[in-house]
């Protein structure tokens, strides 16, 4: 019983073992491929900065902000023209 735990223990091991060699492997095979396109050491330095840069998502503006002018009263027109311009 004892040498099932520890067999499977060692397999569960191995197994992790492989997927960070993998991942690292991934990263390793990037930076050469950056080099290997760079011309010069800046260019170089320029793509690796680019891997890390996240890119900016633009906000999502989920309310609907057309409301008939009919239906709203004065103070309401006046509190939805002051959030606009703010």
């Amino acid at each position: 019983m004892i040498a099932e735990i520890t067999l499977s223990l060692v397999i569960v091991a191995l197994f992790a073992l492989l997927a960070y060699e993998k991942h690292e492997n991934k990263k390793e095979r990037a930076k050469w491929i950056n080099a290997l396109i760079a011309k010069t050491p800046e260019q170089y330095r320029d793509l690796e900065l680019t891997e890390k840069v996240k890119p900016i998502e633009p906000p999502v503006n989920s309310e609907p902000t057309l409301v008939p002018e009919a239906d709203m009263t004065d103070k309401e027109f006046q509190e939805q023209i002051e959030k606009e311009v703010a």
